[in-house]
């Protein structure tokens, strides 16, 4: 039984990478290509922001002899990745996964359950703590002498880590489950603190020169502190710096040990934890009813399903946030930017550049993207209502149009405000990215009935491996940059930017039109659900 359901797991984010989104085993090179590029792009920032971190520790540290606190540091740095990137992730996959409750009625053991979904678990922060140890352990053979003995310790401390990482990880997310389960602002609690934790990371990342310089400043001070309280980072340096195979022991009882005594403590509470309901007290109140119209009781249902998943909110509504810091940035850094920005020659470019950098930001707000795929099994209870499909989709739409068009006007606001523009320049400024919000809700949902995607266990998995998303985030992304470089190389010397972002703003609403057009009148989808019905029927039985 555990087997199946491993096999469930893995399947489950093999599809997500080599299969269409219909279901069908038809491998779809479009999604291979993008898959491949964004995993090369991401995979080459962390190397060269790892690589030069442990570039410049690793000497200075040699020569002062504190070669294990090298190590030390890398296994910290791989520890705080892991926890920021699976932390929350845990917590979907564990106790607030779709299918929890069927599993959990069959006769399958909880810890069964438990375990298959810490595997893949584990695989993810096997993924993670790569991205930290590769360059780390490059730059120590580049820079170092190596025995042989260290590697074999390095090789099998990379494997033990994660089980210490996974064992924390997996603790915070029952406490979360716990205290979740009792509250009734979960989701907002949830996504602050999610907030809280990229804010943490962004800060880290901009200030790791003078981190650096600080570290190697009083290097002794922090070896000796690590030494004295932190004896798993300890063990582990000892072990890869020097190849000390009694400290590779103690380092493999820090990690198996905790890792067992966390599977045995949520093999215990699992069905609890995953079935409790949450107990706040609602307080009812007697209100008029008032009839809404279809389209705003849809709007009204999507927005609510939006609202209460976290996850959902911090990977599609991520371009908002990121809009409204870069406005208040732009007003409080006012004087900062115009001495950048004062060197653009030409005119109406200072406005050209804010009109690029804030729909390219406000491109990241792609939830109609997967807002079909999000229905579900349950595509079915829209499908049946009296209510036309394009009263349905529009709904969809707009949801992405109240999620980004409110933080695209602030931020377009603020930065008209703090870039010396005309007045024309200005309110172009303002309503391009405006234009630019709707036009791309109303593409994503073209997008996702193209590439729908109904056979998933998590809501998470629709908005961040989904086909449709990609698509959507980087043909959007494609289509901003298109004008930008027919400007550059070919119209600059033609026709001025003022006068050019107004046949932009101009094509962009008979885009709008257009791709409002071919939203569909009927049922556009039935195939797909039926297919995906299908799918999902198959793969219960599988599990059975």
């Amino acid at each position: 039984m555990f087997k199946a359901l491993l096999r469930v797991q893995f399947a489950s984010l093999w599809a997500s990478l080599t299969r269409n989104t219909t279901g069908k085993k038809k491998k779809s090179a479009g999604k291979a290509v993008l898959v491949a590029i964004l995993f090369v792009y991401i995979l080459g920032c962390f190397v060269v922001m790892f690589g030069g971190m442990f570039y410049a520790l690793a000497e200075p540290l040699s020569m002062l002899g504190l070669g294990w606190f090298y190590f030390a540091l890398a296994g910290i740095v791989a520890a705080a990745l892991c926890f920021i990137g699976s932390v929350f992730m845990a917590q979907q996959q564990l106790f607030n996964a779709r299918d929890n409750e069927l599993l959990l009625a069959m006769p399958i053991p909880a810890s069964r359950i438990l375990g298959s979904r810490m595997a893949a678990l584990l695989l993810v922060n096997y993924a993670f703590e790569l991205l930290v140890f590769i360059p780390a352990g490059v730059v120590w053979c580049m820079k170092l002498p190596v025995t042989a003995m260290g590697v074999v310790c390095f090789v099998l401390v990379c494997l033990l880590l994660p089980f210490l990482i996974l064992s924390f990880t997996c603790l915070f997310a029952w406490v979360l489950a716990l205290i979740s389960a009792r509250m009734r602002y979960k989701t907002l609690i949830t996504l602050v603190l999610s907030l809280a934790f990229l804010g943490a990371y962004m800060y880290a990342a901009m200030n790791l020169q003078n981190y650096l310089a600080a570290l190697l400043q009083s290097s002794a001070q922090l070896a000796g502190s690590v030494e004295a309280y932190a004896y798993p980072a300890y063990a582990l340096g000892k072990a890869v710096a020097g190849g000390d195979l009694l400290s590779l022991l103690g380092f493999a009882a820090c990690c198996i040990v905790p890792f067992a005594v966390v599977c045995t403590l949520l093999s215990r509470f699992f069905s609890s934890v995953t079935t409790k309901r949450a107990s706040v007290r609602i307080k009812y109140r007697r209100t008029q009813l008032k009839a809404a119209g279809a389209l705003r009781a849809l709007l009204g249902k999507e927005l609510r399903r939006f609202a209460s998943n976290s996850m959902i909110i911090l990977n599609s509504a991520l371009g908002s946030i990121f809009l409204v810091i870069m406005g208040v940035a732009a007003l409080i850094y006012r004087e900062d930017l115009l001495q950048v920005l004062g060197l653009m020659p030409g005119e109406g470019m200072l406005a050209g550049m804010a009109v690029l950098a804030l729909s390219f930001m406000g491109a990241m707000d792609y939830i109609s993207a997967a807002a079909v795929s999000l229905e579900g099994k349950s595509l079915w209870i829209p499908k049946t209502i009296p209510v036309p499909v394009r009263t349905i989709l529009m709904a969809k739409v707009l949801l992405n149009v109240v999620i980004a068009l409110p933080a695209t006007l602030v931020a377009s606001v603020c930065m008209a405000i703090a870039l010396p523009m005309t007045a024309l320049e200005r309110v172009l400024v303002v309503l391009l990215p405006a234009v630019v919000a709707v036009f791309i809700s109303l593409y994503g949902v073209v997008i996702n009935l193209r590439f729908p995607k109904f056979d998933y266990i998590n809501e998470v998995n629709v908005v961040k491996n989904s086909l449709s998303v990609c698509v959507c985030l980087f043909s959007s992304w494609g289509i901003l940059i298109a004008p930008t470089l027919l400007y550059v190389f070919l119209l600059s010397d033609v026709i001025g930017m003022t006068a050019y972002l107004g046949i932009c703003g101009a094509a962009l609403l008979v885009a709008c039109a257009a791709v409002s057009e071919t939203l569909p009148q009927r049922g556009a989808v039935h195939g797909a659900v039926s297919h995906a019905a299908e799918k999902n029927d198959r793969r219960l039985r599988k599990v059975v």
